[in-house]
Parts: structure tokens; C-alpha cells; sequence
């Protein structure tokens, strides 16, 4: 015992501690007095995807008696680059009537020694953090602490796939919070808890709201989102706006028709104009939950659709991503983006706690390669599980997903499966970045690419 404590000390550096918990603590502070501002009622009828909140791998027990804790222990061959290791893994998960929890953490040695990253610095040990989720049924209330990778706010304007895993070895622990109440709803979230990290708010109102098409449904919102490490090029912080107007425009049966427009600025950069419509269903027969949208971008030059999405944390402002082998950048920084305009198909399909499908591609038009594509499909049964995860962006037109991957790609599968009992098969394929070149002005991330193959018992209590 005394010897971990040595261990997890020396991986703490004294001198910057204090003020890394102090920012944990007083975020942590935060998100409880957020909790008693709002009247809350039950959000089943939301419609708005905003991170993991309907994620059907991370959802509470509807039921006390259905309640789980889960112990997987595994071992077996890790790949990381060109060089193989052993691997020992441990995974907790408990499911709870108000609350989720993972951690899962890995071991690696092997001729080449141990994987450095895993162990070189304090915040290795938050990292251990899958998810620690707080949402008791039908109270409005969700609170999420772990790492992002699908976080969005309203129509995703400008979040939309948000993620902090984008860098494996460097992900960070962030947290989501959503209040959600008959006339207003407040959604909130940091990409890391302990440090000076990218940070949102939006507020929607829904002054007329009683349930029914038509202007009673009026929903304004607005959102502001910063990056507190980055500046624009005048040296003001790296900030951005945007503003949603939405409502019903009509209901047949339990199926909605919500046109809706947004409009979004970086200021000291360009703006952009959304407008589209959503059909959606937020329960069908009690099965499934159903989203289609069709929308249209207009954008100035200076302005990405999106821009805090799946590769922010790699390609956001003073971050790029290099081209395969070669110390220069394969993404379009802000400043070469050019005026055009796209078109923006999304549909989702969530069978409750069992299947998801959800598909997005934005096809834009011009001269340049900045057409994107995303794809979240996941299964769970007793016997098997299966998460397949893949953002790309680089693209041009809908063929051009049959091409080459390209360096601005990001995906990862997941596959477990009972063989006997307690012993489980798992798969773990992972591509992720790492950093490739630094400088005093930009940090380039080149893709690294991961497979941990394990076999181990599974139990559940």
C-alpha cells in the first residue's frame, strides 16, 4: 500500500495540483448548484440528442431489482503502432435506478517495455473514468462526469460529435449536465474538469409551451462556447456564438414535423445560416425513438460547420492534423476555408436500451474537401455486444466514402462475446491520434492505430 501511494505521489506534481482540484472542486460545486436553479419535469419527450443522455450503453435501471454491478477481468495481446505487448484489463460497471458507472483500466508490457502513457502523469488515474452518470427517471436532471464523444447542442450548429477521445493517451475527463423543464431547458459542458479546457452553455425557453403544435411550441436558444487555451489571430479568446429558433409546425399521431433555423458566428472569423426540419418520434409504441433531418448550411468564408466536433481536440486553432509521413498539415485551418454551402441528411433510430443507429453525413459543395461523415451503431444482448463508432471528414461527394481513409479519420469497434458462462471474447480496434510534431505555434497529431484482442471472465452480481 505504501509503495501505490509512493507511485500515484510521484505521478502528481505538487506545484500544479492545488489548483488543478481546486478547478474540479469548484466545477464539481457548479454542476450541484446548477441542479437546485430549475423546476424540473420528466424530458422522455425531448427530442434534442445532447451527449450521452440516451446512449443505450450507458442507461440507468427503470427498475431497483434490475440493478447490476459487473467485474470483467482479461488478457491477452495489445497492438499500438508497429509494436505488440501483453495486455491485463479491468472493467467495473455498475447500472443503478439513478445512476451509471464504468472504469476500466489497462495494463502493457512486453520486450519494448511498458506503454509510458499510460502511467506518466497524475491525470493517467481520472483517465481510468468511462463514465459516472447521475439521472434519476423522470426528475429532468442529467449529470455525466467521463470522457465526451458525442456531446451536441440543439440542431449542431457548431457542437455536434464533440469528443475528448480524439487523442487516446491524452483524452480528458469532461462532464455534460442538462436540466430540463416544461419552459426551459439548460444543457452545459466542459471537455476537462481539471484544466483551462472548451467550455458551452446553451439556454433554450419555451415561453408558450402547452404541449401542442403551432406557435405554443416556439422554442428560442442560445449558445456560446469558448475555448479557453486558444486566441484568434487579434489575440481576443477563441469564442463563438450561435442563436436557434424552432417549433412543431404539425403532428400526426406521435410523429412531428419541427422546421427550425440557426444562425451562428466566430467572432474575428465568419458566421453561417442553418435552416432545415426534423421529423421525429420521441416514443413509438414504446419501442423505439426515431429522428430525420434535412437541413441546409450557407457559410462565409473563415467558418466551418461543426467546428467543435469529433476532431476539434486535434484540429481546433494552434492543433492540426499532419499528412501521412509528412510534417505539414492534411486539415484546412480556419483562415483557407472559403464561402459555400452544403446539405446535411441525419437519421436516427434508437430501439431502447437495445440498438442504435445513427447516420450523418454533410455533403458540402465547393471547391474544397469538407464534406463530413458520421456513424454510430450499437447492439447489446446478453450473449453479445457489438459498438461500431467512425467520424471522417476530408470528404467530397457520397462516393468518396468508398475511397481512401485519409488522415482526418476516426473510428473505433468494439465487440464482446460469450463463449461459455463467464468467459468472454474481446475485441477493442481503435483509430486514434497521437501528437507527431510540436512547435512553440501548432501541435500536429498523426493517426495511431490500436487492437486489443483479450479473452477473461465476466460476472455479474
Amino acid at each position: 500500500m505504501r509503495h501505490c501511494s509512493a507511485r500515484i505521489t510521484h505521478l502528481i506534481p505538487l506545484h500544479h495540483s492545488h489548483d488543478a482540484w481546486s478547478l474540479i472542486v469548484g466545477r464539481v460545486w457548479l454542476c450541484i448548484a446548477l441542479l437546485s436553479t430549475l423546476q424540473l419535469v420528466d424530458d422522455a419527450q425531448a427530442q434534442d440528442v445532447f451527449g450521452s443522455l440516451d446512449d443505450p450503453s450507458e442507461q440507468t435501471r427503470s427498475a431497483r431489482w434490475d440493478a447490476f454491478t459487473e467485474f470483467t477481468g482479461a488478457t491477452g495481446f495489445s497492438l499500438i503502432g508497429p509494436q505488440w505487448r501483453g495486455v491485463g484489463r479491468f472493467d467495473v460497471t455498475s447500472r443503478g435506478s439513478h445512476h451509471a458507472f464504468r472504469m476500466e483500466s489497462s495494463f502493457r508490457s512486453g520486450v519494448y517495455g511498458t506503454h509510458d502513457p499510460e502511467s506518466d502523469e497524475w491525470r493517467d488515474v481520472l483517465r481510468t473514468l468511462d463514465h459516472l452518470r447521475y439521472q434519476p427517471l423522470g426528475k429532468g436532471r442529467y449529470v455525466r462526469l467521463g470522457t465526451l464523444n458525442r456531446t451536441r447542442f440543439g440542431s449542431g450548429h457548431l457542437v455536434n460529435f464533440f469528443s475528448t477521445e480524439a487523442s487516446w493517451d491524452d483524452r480528458s475527463v469532461g462532464a455534460e449536465v442538462r436540466l430540463h423543464g416544461q419552459h426551459q431547458t439548460l444543457e452545459a459542458f466542459t471537455s476537462d474538469i481539471t484544466r483551462r479546457a472548451t467550455t458551452g452553455a446553451r439556454l433554450a425557453l419555451s415561453p408558450f409551451y402547452h404541449g401542442r403544435p403551432g406557435i405554443t411550441s416556439l422554442q428560442v436558444a442560445a449558445a456560446v462556447i469558448q475555448d479557453e487555451r486558444a486566441r484568434t489571430d487579434t489575440g481576443n479568446p477563441f469564442k463563438a456564438f450561435e442563436g436557434e429558433v424552432r417549433m412543431t409546425a404539425y403532428r400526426n399521431g406521435s410523429f412531428d414535423f419541427v422546421p427550425f433555423a440557426s444562425v451562428a458566428w466566430l467572432p474575428d472569423y465568419g458566421q453561417g445560416l442553418l435552416v432545415g426540419a426534423n421529423l421525429e418520434n420521441a416514443n413509438f409504441i414504446d419501442l423505439a425513438r426515431l429522428h430525420l433531418s434535412l437541413a441546409l448550411h450557407y457559410n462565409s468564408s473563415d467558418f466551418r460547420p461543426a467546428l467543435f466536433g469529433a476532431f476539434y481536440e486535434v484540429s481546433g486553432p494552434g492543433r492540426g492534423i499532419a499528412a501521412d509521413g509528412k510534417d505539414v498539415r492534411a486539415d484546412l485551418p480556419l483562415r483557407e476555408i472559403k464561402r459555400g454551402n452544403s446539405i446535411l441528411f441525419e437519421s436516427r433510430i434508437l430501439f431502447f436500451e437495445r440498438l442504435e443507429f445513427w447516420y450523418a453525413f454533410q455533403r458540402y459543395h465547393g471547391t474544397q474537401r469538407l464534406s463530413e461523415y458520421h456513424l454510430r451503431l450499437q447492439f447489446h444482448a446478453r450473449d453479445v455486444r457489438i459498438s461500431i463508432a467512425q467520424d471522417r471528414r476530408g470528404l467530397k461527394g457520397f462516393t468518396s466514402l468508398f475511397g481512401d481513409l485519409g488522415p482526418e479519420n476516426r473510428m473505433r469497434f468494439q465487440f464482446d462475446l460469450r463463449l461459455l458462462r463467464q468467459v468472454w471474447v474481446l475485441m477493442d480496434a481503435h483509430y486514434t491520434y497521437r501528437v507527431a510534431a510540436s512547435t512553440s505555434g501548432q501541435t500536429l497529431y498523426s493517426i495511431q492505430r490500436r487492437f486489443d484482442p483479450v479473452i477473461g471472465l465476466r460476472a455479474r452480481f
